[in-house]
């Protein structure tokens, strides 16, 4: 078979046995680069007991997932102690502009060389001081949340948190059960992201496939991880079906671009990212209730998908 387009043969697609091995790759790929750095806390105690006590919920007793740490003014070799995390979680209050204080603690903070998240309590926004603390050197404007006082943003300061969550991401969501639906999320956005750039990039239809596999078995493995769930060879085989319930979203993808040689790219890109999604929710309601519950689901959001997409290209034709 050969590409519409370009006049080359298709590439072979891996068959069973090289999905297979796809996933036990990325098995021992995920065990290679999985770390356990804990969230560190650090600050005034008040501006961030709100966030700490709902990631604890539910959480083990002792768990070493969530540290409190410097529960005063830091000190420059602070950084070093702070360089454990895998975020630093910094709490302040601010009045009417960034003190002195503060501004020295946020340099600390930025030169530990990890992910951050400062939140700034106020009397009432917006204030200066929230807009002079993006300007500390290494602290970037979405690195700062600011607060009113007794509006604590719950959900904001969890989704913010597991957006800078990387190769710890699986271990916190296992340990800390209220923080994982938030890293789980940031988890399926990132993958599904990822596929929508290498469905636009790459131009031979079909030749994304492995590449948009890859990517998907790694996600599903992640989230694997992060309810705590151990992957054996035979498990491995149980989420091999549960992706091939979106391949046909990939193959769809690929006659797009000889249909619609222009517009093809951009809902080439938007398949792949919806099908990743999909996939995403199946595999949480895989391990939320032990089976592949959401297969069904995932099917017929599969079927609505491409027969959007095919009104689409009927629309250009």
């Amino acid at each position: 078979m050969r590409s519409r387009r370009w006049g080359t043969p298709m590439p072979k697609l891996p068959g069973p046995l090289s999905y297979g091995a796809m996933i036990l790759g990325a098995v021992r790929e995920g065990e290679s680069k999985a770390e356990k750095r804990p969230i560190i806390f650090c600050g005034q105690a008040e501006s961030i007991e709100p966030l700490r006590s709902r990631l604890v919920e539910g959480a083990p007793e002792g768990t070493r997932a969530v540290e409190l740490y410097a529960m005063r003014r830091l000190q420059p070799d602070d950084r070093k102690d702070l360089s454990r995390a895998e975020v630093v979680v910094y709490g302040g209050t601010v009045v009417s502009g960034l003190d002195d204080a503060t501004r020295a603690d946020l340099r600390v903070v930025a030169r530990s060389g990890r992910p951050k998240l400062v939140l700034l309590e106020a009397l009432e926004l917006p204030n200066p001081a929230v807009t002079h603390a993006s300007r500390v050197r290494g602290i970037d404007p979405d690195d700062v949340l600011g607060f009113e006082r007794g509006d604590f943003p719950h959900e904001r300061a969890m989704r913010e948190l597991a957006k800078r969550t990387d190769k710890s991401a699986t271990w916190l969501a296992a340990q800390l059960p209220a923080f994982r639906p938030y890293v789980v999320d940031a988890l399926i956005e990132d993958a599904a992201r990822r596929n929508a750039k290498y469905a636009a990039l790459i131009f031979i239809p079909g030749t994304d496939l492995p590449v948009l596999t890859a990517t998907q078995m790694r996600l599903v493995l992640r989230i694997g991880a992060a309810y705590g769930q151990e992957i054996s060879p035979d498990r491995a085989l149980e989420l091999l079906s549960v992706l091939g319930a979106a391949f046909g979203l990939r193959a769809l993808a690929g006659s797009v671009v000889g249909a619609v040689p222009v517009a093809g790219w951009a809902l080439q890109a938007a398949i792949a990212y919806s099908g990743t999604k999909a996939l995403g929710r199946a595999a949480v309601e895989y391990f939320e209730h032990g089976a592949v519950a959401d297969v069904s689901r995932l099917r017929a959001f599969a079927e609505g998908v491409k027969a959007e997409v095919e009104q689409r290209l009927a629309a250009r034709r």
